[in-house]
């Protein structure tokens, strides 16, 4: 498994594909939209986790982005800002798990593990 984290709009998904070999159904984008919406549904953070790894870790070569949700605007809502720290969390998780993991910056994949 891959995990690409950056900012909004810095190229992972184009990266996600290069790396996949053009392969889309080994992508999975913007994972922490998965995330959040379990969340909503009333998962936990440990249900989520199971989830989330048996989906990436179905095929060895899968690939995911998300974005790095720590580096904005800490939200004034109270439950917005849980979400955002399990969210954070899991991603952690998932990065600990992955055999690669890549940071882009301004469309430039900086590899920070494996």
């Amino acid at each position: 498994m891959v995990l690409i984290v950056g900012g909004a709009y810095q190229g992972k998904g184009d990266f996600a594909l290069e790396l996949s070999g053009g392969k889309k159904e080994n992508v999975i984008l913007n994972i922490h939209e998965r995330i959040e919406a379990l969340l909503k549904e009333g998962y936990s953070r440990e249900e989520i986790e199971r989830v989330i790894l048996e989906e990436a870790m179905g095929k060895k070569e899968m690939i995911l982005t998300a974005e790095e949700i720590g580096c904005g605007i800490v939200p004034l809502d109270a439950e917005l800002r849980e979400r955002r720290e399990i969210t954070g969390r899991i991603l952690c998780v998932v990065a600990k798990k992955a055999g690669e993991v890549y940071r882009m910056t301004a469309g430039i994949p900086v590899k920070i593990k494996g």
